[in-house]
């Protein structure tokens, strides 16, 4: 773990080209029991880097291969090239062109480049799944089906996540204030999303979704609906709101 922290350290800065100080790293719960990583962002306002991370499927495995050229890795076939462009000498286990680093001397003796690299090949395959709380994308997305009321509720919520866009953080939250109870929110965008079903297009209807959705705007709410005619539409929809979905893959 000591050194995947300073692989992915090191990445990260010469990907988004921070400064050292720019970026942190804390080991969780504490170093000598490393079981996860923090990254953030040192400066004070920062750059988003770390927002890209969460929101870009693909920047991780950018990051990921970077940190593999970093360790002396061919990123496509993991080659060991054994030493840094220029450098005289090979690489054995680390040194200052790639895990070695003056804030971390006290992690000298442990950081081994061979053994993270089977670590960042996967990395560098994969993609990012973000999820709007603790859990897991994949657990979330669980909660998300089961508090969904229809199958066409649950045909969207598959196309959101199976696209890599980010999910929801509710299903079926009441908004007292406007008396409405959205299919999903993404909260923090204060977007209003609903899967509209056939009912949908009777007059008396349409009328009601289109007083309600004046009155979430007035409430600061933005409601975006998904209708069922229109399914093949739904991703084209999606696109139009990169800062609520994200940019999918």
């Amino acid at each position: 773990m000591a050194s995947v922290e300073a692989a992915l350290k090191h990445a990260v800065q010469a990907t988004y080209d921070l400064e050292d100080v720019e970026l942190a790293v804390a080991p969780l719960p504490d170093r000598s029991v490393r079981s996860s990583l923090l990254l953030y962002e040192a400066s004070e306002g920062g750059a988003g880097a770390l927002r890209h991370l969460a929101e870009d499927p693909s920047a991780l495995p950018r990051v990921a291969r970077q940190a593999l050229e970093i360790c002396h890795f061919d990123p496509d076939t993991g080659e060991d090239r054994r030493r840094a462009p220029g450098s005289l000498e090979d690489c054995e286990a680390a040194c200052y062109d790639c895990l070695m680093s003056y804030t971390n001397q006290m992690d000298h003796a442990t950081l081994d480049r061979m053994v993270v690299k089977d670590y960042l090949m996967a990395l560098a395959g994969g993609s990012v799944a973000a999820s709007p709380t603790q859990a897991s994308a994949g657990e979330h997305l669980q909660l998300l089906l089961n508090l969904s009321q229809s199958d066409l509720e649950r045909r969207w919520l598959r196309l959101v996540h199976d696209s890599n866009y980010r999910l929801p953080d509710s299903a079926q939250k009441l908004l007292p204030e406007i008396g409405t109870r959205p299919d999903f929110l993404y909260e923090e965008a204060r977007v209003a999303i609903y899967v509209d079903g056939p009912h949908h297009k009777y007059p008396e209807r349409s009328a009601r979704d289109r007083d309600l959705d004046n009155a979430l705007l007035l409430a600061g709410w933005t409601s975006v609906r998904f209708d069922q005619d229109d399914a093949d539409g739904w991703t084209e929809l999606i696109k139009r709101y990169p800062s609520t979905f994200g940019t999918g893959s």
